[in-house]
């Protein structure tokens, strides 16, 4: 759109679900059922050792966590640095206190960090809400999978997709 700066984000966001189905549709594949894959973000602020952690689904699921805890351990919203807020709201009202807000790698999910809410709506502008194709993932998966494996079933992969690739060449239709 004209006029408009280079910096400013093009979207709204307005609601936890808005930002969570945008992350989820995104970067999840629609084959993929298993709850501990959901995209996670951590969202922290200025002068407060809480942050909030929301976790991408369809149904988004915000917890707090406190600077000493251990994975797993999740603090009451009621005695966090958040009490005075809503937990539907609260990301909205402290947008400009972000300090920092985190994509936890998760499976085929790589680490992101963004150091402002308006970085990161520029990030989520930017994503595909049609999702990923599994294709996409794949090779990022296979690797994954057979990194730690014996280098003959590395090179059986890598000789496989070769072959493959070498059989049909860009631009030419694949059975």
């Amino acid at each position: 759109m004209p006029g408009r700066p280079a910096t400013e984000a093009k979207s709204a966001y307005r609601s936890n679900e808005d930002v969570a189905r945008r992350v989820y549709r995104s970067l999840k594949t629609p084959s993929d059922g298993d709850r501990t894959t959901d995209p996670i973000l951590a969202f922290h602020f200025k002068d407060r050792d809480d942050y909030i952690m929301m976790r991408c689904n369809k149904s988004p699921e915000i917890s707090i966590k406190g600077k000493e805890q251990t994975a797993g351990e999740v603090k009451f919203f009621a005695y966090s640095d958040f009490s005075v807020f809503g937990e539907k709201d609260v990301l909205f009202k402290l947008k400009d206190e972000v300090t920092l807000i985190e994509l936890y790698q998760k499976g085929a999910i790589e680490a992101l960090q963004f150091k402002s809410w308006n970085e990161f709506t520029r990030w989520l502008d930017t994503l595909d809400e049609n999702g990923v194709q599994v294709s996409l993932k794949l090779p990022y998966l296979v690797y994954h999978a057979v990194k730690d494996q014996l280098p003959s079933m590395q090179n059986f992969i890598v000789e496989a997709v070769k072959r493959c690739l070498k059989s049909h060449p860009e631009g030419t239709p694949h059975d």
